[in-house]
Formats: C-alpha cells, sequence, structure tokens
C-alpha cells in the first residue's frame, strides 16, 4: 500500500513538472506573439496553433490531478442523504471514475492510432504525437483513482 502511495505522489510530482514546463512555455509564447504583432505588425505562424495544443495538453493534465487531489465538481444530494452508505458509495464513484479512465485511456490510444499517419496543419509534428495526451492522462487518472482508493482503506485501519 505504501508502495503505491509513493508511486501516487511520484506520479503527482512529475505531472506538476510537466504542467509547470507546459505553462512557462505557453505563457513565454503568447508573450511574444503579442510583442511580435503590435511592434512589428507580424506574428509566428506556428505559435497559435502550437498553443492551441499546449493549452489541450495543461487541460488533460488538470484532469488528472483534480482526480488526484479529489477537486472536481460534485454533487452530493444523494450522498448527503445516504450517510450511512458514505463509504460504500465512495468507492462505487471510485469505480466508475476509475473505469471512466480506463476507457478513455484504451479508446485515446485507439485514436493515436488512427492519427499516426497525419500532420498538424501548419508544424511538422505527427498528430499521433499531440494526441497522445489522452490515453497518458486517462491512465494517469486511472493510476490515482487505485490510489484514491487503496489510500481511503488503508485510512480506515
Amino acid at each position: 500500500m505504501r508502495t503505491l502511495k509513493g508511486i501516487g505522489q511520484g506520479l503527482e510530482k512529475l505531472v506538476i513538472y510537466a504542467v509547470l514546463l507546459l505553462t512557462t512555455v505557453l505563457v513565454s509564447l503568447v508573450f511574444i506573439q503579442v510583442v511580435l504583432r503590435y511592434a512589428f505588425s507580424n506574428g509566428l505562424v506556428w505559435a497559435e496553433e502550437l498553443d492551441r495544443y499546449i493549452f489541450v495538453w495543461l487541460m488533460f493534465l488538470g484532469i488528472a490531478m483534480g482526480v488526484y487531489r479529489q477537486k472536481h465538481i460534485a454533487i452530493t444530494a444523494v450522498a448527503d442523504r445516504l450517510k450511512r452508505f458514505s463509504k460504500g458509495l465512495q468507492i462505487l464513484v471510485h469505480i466508475i471514475t476509475g473505469t471512466f479512465f480506463a476507457l478513455l485511456g484504451w479508446q485515446g490510444l485507439l485514436f493515436v492510432q488512427m492519427n499516426l499517419s497525419g500532420t498538424a496543419a501548419v508544424l511538422p509534428i505527427n498528430l499521433g504525437i499531440i494526441y497522445s495526451i489522452i490515453p497518458v492522462s486517462g491512465f494517469i487518472a486511472m493510476i490515482f483513482v487505485v490510489v484514491l482508493m487503496t489510500t481511503s482503506k488503508e485510512e480506515k485501519t
């Protein structure tokens, strides 16, 4: 159990560093674009497309982090009325969430395979690389759900 918790914490750090790096690149590119467009009336053609792809990567990594930190919106009306079953409901929610992210990861892999032959409109980047964040974030979120399920059991004892 401690190993799984350690894996979760290590994966969390990895995702945080990736988000920090991508955010730094995104802010830098947008700043450069603004300066070039207003000062020189000419921008970088490829930067806008790269900005979009980085933003999508940040969104998917943020989804995974929201799962791990349990910060997503939750409708608790039913759970509040069924206090006796709260632990069971929590496990059920984890199972449903984990299943969703497993399916997202699997279908994301299929989507990446379908797009391996394409390239982006402006950038010479393979679309499979761009779309690879879908299965990666799905599997990361699934791992986080497993960690949450095991650590919630561990905290009871």
